[in-house]
């Protein structure tokens, strides 16, 4: 790994160049990423890496960048992974021999954030004496919403970068205005140079693409005008968790309410558990009420143990914006029934998430509100009996 270091090191060294071509001033950036076999090379040795290996090389990371930036800062969502993060950072100031606390740190408050978030934020800030700098949305997120037109079911289908229907997606506006425009006003205003941020390439199939197209060190010209830094591309959810468990890092109470959506099938769920009990005692889950499917909420190493090993159909929570449409069709709306039933409702009748859901419940769902209540789901003013059919069958959401 050292050798990959040097090479992100001795390869991103960006600079801009102006030209002339027939008679017009162009400008194209040079030496903005590593070329492809370093990029790359994190990638196939995290795969057998050991967790300390990882640190090693997330601290080094950090550390070619720090030397080279004159004002740092790191990216924190208050969520595991940049929290992960900061720890990194603050280990990588000690060994340069600086105050781990001499470093900004920039969160972007959408105004739209759990108050799990919220009450860790305060506590951490002050537990390690954080230098923060908070951004504030321009507009609200029922502002975006009112100003778009409202709520149509594609704000919660249509990917972020989706153009098929020549048109920038609803979600997308919303993270723009949320959290992109005011992050790249406030590295503006602070003049800050290296940006570390907490993306993993396995959250998702773009994260992952991108992780290879621009490596772990790079220089954002086009996005951010900085340096980038990703101390923690490769590292798996587990690695995280575990990263956690052994330095005794705090978390916010967010990730201990993960969801039970659905048990296996009661045959293959005592096999499993015979198979597995030693692993499912080692993270304290209750092997008795687990047979007896009375567990509804679990822990986030005891949600990934029974995702992974057995199948379980689970929602476990993200920090970022309660009222986020993208995780909705992964049993979001569920999930916020049962912890957070005031955003619930807020959601569903303030702004306009049930009109838009409505028509997009299960069959079986529908026929059931028809044959017990009369009313069509899939008529256009059924929405107008929403309260009517949530007092009927509060769980309508709960499988899109």
């Amino acid at each position: 790994m050292t050798e990959t270091i040097r090479n992100y090191d001795s390869q991103v060294i960006p600079y801009l160049e102006v030209y002339k071509e027939e008679n017009r001033t162009k400008k194209r950036w040079h030496h903005t990423r590593a070329d492809k076999e370093t990029r790359y090379a994190h990638y196939y040795q995290h795969k057998t890496a050991t967790l300390s290996e990882k640190e090693r090389w997330g601290i080094d990371l950090i550390k070619i960048g720090l030397q080279r930036a004159v004002r740092p800062v790191v990216s924190c969502s208050f969520g595991i992974d940049s929290i992960v993060d900061v720890y990194l950072t603050r280990k990588a100031l000690i060994e340069l021999g600086r105050d781990p606390s001499d470093i900004d740190i920039v969160w972007n408050d959408t105004a739209n954030e759990f108050q799990d978030v919220r009450q860790y934020q305060k506590f951490i800030t002050q537990e390690w004496n954080l230098r923060l700098k908070i951004t504030k949305p321009e507009k609200t997120l029922k502002h975006i919403i009112m100003d778009n037109g409202g709520v149509t079911d594609d704000y919660f289908f249509t990917r972020k970068g989706d153009r098929t229907k020549n048109k920038q997606p609803l979600s997308e506006k919303c993270c723009g205005t949320l959290k992109h425009k005011p992050m790249k006003k406030m590295i503006k205003e602070h003049e800050w140079d290296l940006v570390i941020v907490g993306l993993r390439a396995d959250e998702s199939t773009a994260r992952f693409q991108a992780g290879l197209r621009d490596g772990e060190f790079f220089y954002s010209n086009s996005e951010w005008k900085s340096l980038v830094c990703r101390p923690i591309l490769w590292w798996t959810e587990d690695d995280i968790w575990d990263y956690v468990a052994q330095e005794d890092i705090p978390y916010n109470s967010l990730y201990d309410k993960n969801q039970i959506q659905e048990y296996p099938e009661q045959s293959k769920l005592i096999q499993m558990i015979d198979e597995f009990n030693e692993q499912l005692l080692s993270v304290g889950l209750d092997i008795e009420k687990l047979k007896k499917r009375e567990l509804s909420t679990v822990t986030r190493k005891q949600a990934i143990l029974l995702k992974k090993k057995l199948k379980f159909k689970l929602f476990p929570p993200r920090t970022g914006c309660m009222m986020c449409p993208i995780p909705v069709k992964y049993g979001y709306m569920s999930w916020m029934r049962e912890y957070y039933p005031k955003v619930y409702n807020a959601m569903v009748h303030n702004l306009g998430y049930g009109k838009a859901l409505i028509g997009m419940v299960p069959d079986d769902v529908k026929e059931e509100i028809k044959q017990f209540l009369g009313i069509d789901v899939t008529a256009d003013n059924a929405h107008e009996f929403l309260q009517e059919i949530l007092e009927f069958k509060p769980c309508t959401f709960d499988k899109l």
